[in-house]
């Protein structure tokens, strides 16, 4: 399942695509999101997991999501928290 966001702020689009894991929980990889113009981009600082099988990028998030309705609000909210931080290197 692939989910465009725009941001709270309009400033930007972001694109997902949820993927469920044998597991039960859902990875949400990060196909299309703004530059971080300059600002740290290491997975701690952004929030971001590099999948060991292909080197994509997904949302760090301690429990997964299970359900697609977790998902995208985790999806939002990651985005307009990651917007927050491209804009005023706020952390989060």
């Amino acid at each position: 399942m692939r989910l465009i966001y725009r941001t709270q702020d309009g400033q930007a689009d972001y694109s997902f695509s949820f993927e469920p894991q044998s597991n039960g929980e859902i990875y949400i990889y990060i196909f299309k999101q703004p530059s971080y113009q300059g600002r740290n981009e290491d997975a701690h600082a952004t929030h971001r997991y590099t999948d060991s099988r292909d080197g994509r990028k997904y949302i760090c998030r301690e429990p997964q999501p299970r359900t697609e309705s977790d998902a995208r609000k985790v999806a939002a909210a990651w985005a307009d928290l990651t917007q927050e931080y491209i804009r005023s290197g706020k952390k989060f």
